[in-house]
């Protein structure tokens, strides 16, 4: 707000003020004041103009500092040469404290900061946007790593065509929950690459096509370019819900994380690249929230690349999940259940099902607090598994700024 407005806002009403105070003033009726009582009352007035104005030159002088301040500010600014337009820096920081119960039956607690990281958005051109993220997680290894960084290329509320190139997980199946754990079906698809991506995107409908180069090969194959995807998606507003569906093909899902990591050294000697699906969807309507997806591989893995009772595993994780917000106690609440499952993932130390609850409260704008509950039922003895249950609590602690 501009300081000199508000000036000029407090001095008409200090002004009425002091007429005001005149009017008021007791003023004999029958006869003319003594020159005791003139004396009295110019006194009084006297005081109240020496309040009003040392309530004014207080008023000025907050009103100059509030722009030297200003003007302070914009200079600094304006001295730090090709510092980039729209810039937003962010992050978060989450605390948690863990007791679980394996299918093993060993129990463990422990007080971890679970993950730290940072961003910084720019927008330097209309057409032209750039995000870099940094994130700490807490995996035994203390290294900060470049989670994301990429550039993209158009500007979708102008022009609905846009190039996007760097290094994010590529659009390959929808995760979002009120949960504090990742579900399933983001453990076994979550695929990060370095890609080059083009999307088109126009009343609501959205379609995107990427190529990368993956870090798991076929036998005898050369290092290339050689996996892409395609993904396409809808949002809607019905009349008293909001609806996204969305659904993805992927060359090879032995690019994704969860999968790397369980095929171990076969990774890089495939006999063949195994292409993978996805649907996901979410429904709002009014408080509640509804999310799912189902996620598979198109055809079954070599039995000597991942194996699923004594044949080649054909990995497939689902989920569903429904959330409630209401204000309890004057804080905004967010109450989760969700129950998910696998199903051939048993090399992947996946479980077969998965029910559990959350509760988080809304603190503050920036701050909040989870509790949630677990519950995990191995795959039985017959499919190579224990058949034991396990559980994890949680409650984490969670910071944005």
């Amino acid at each position: 707000m501009d300081p000199k407005r508000n000036v000029r806002k407090i001095l008409p009403v200090l002004v009425g003020a002091l007429f005001a105070s005149l009017g008021t003033t007791p003023v004999l009726a029958q006869s003319a004041p003594t020159t005791q009582q003139l004396m009295r009352m110019i006194e009084a007035q006297q005081k109240q103009l020496d309040s009003l104005k040392a309530a004014l030159n207080k008023a000025q002088t907050q009103a100059q500092a509030a722009e030297t301040k200003a003007d302070s500010a914009a200079r600094s600014a304006a001295s730090i040469p090709g510092l980039p337009k729209n810039v937003t820096i962010g992050g978060g920081i989450e605390v948690e404290m863990t007791s679980t119960e394996s299918f093993a039956d060993a129990d463990t607690s422990d007080i971890t900061l679970a993950k730290v990281e940072t961003f910084i958005d720019t927008q330097p051109f209309e057409f032209l946007s750039t995000h870099v993220q940094l994130i700490y997680e807490d995996d035994g290894t203390d290294t900060i790593s470049l989670d994301e960084a990429f550039a993209t290329l158009g500007n979708p509320e102008k022009y609905p065509a846009y190039l996007q190139a760097g290094r994010w997980a590529i659009p390959f199946g929808g995760f979002d929950t009120a949960m504090s754990t990742d579900p399933l079906s983001k453990s076994l698809g979550e695929t990060a690459e370095s890609a080059v991506l083009v999307g088109l995107t126009q009343n609501g409908f959205t379609l995107e096509g990427y190529g990368y180069n993956g870090d798991t090969q076929q036998t005898g194959e050369g290092d290339n370019i050689d996996q892409w995807g395609l993904s396409a998606s809808y949002e809607a507003e019905l009349t008293s819900a909001t609806v996204n569906i969305g659904g993805g093909y992927i060359s090879n899902i032995a690019d994704s994380g969860g999968l790397t990591e369980g095929l171990g050294d076969n990774a890089t000697a495939l006999n063949n690249y195994i292409a993978g699906w996805e649907m996901h969807g979410t429904v709002n309507y009014g408080a509640f929230t509804v999310y799912a997806g189902y996620m598979s591989a198109a055809e079954a893995f070599e039995s000597g690349e991942l194996a699923f009772n004594g044949q080649g595993a054909k990995p497939v994780a689902w989920n569903l999940e429904a959330a409630y917000v209401s204000e309890i106690m004057g804080k905004e609440t967010t109450l989760a259940a969700t129950i998910q499952g696998t199903k051939e993932a048993f090399a992947l130390s996946y479980p077969e099902t998965r029910i559990g609850g959350a509760v988080t409260i809304q603190l503050m704008d920036n701050a909040s607090v989870t509790a949630e509950y677990i519950h995990d039922e191995d795959y039985g003895t017959s499919q190579g598994g224990t058949g034991n249950s396990g559980h994890t609590a949680t409650l984490k602690v969670a910071a944005e700024f």
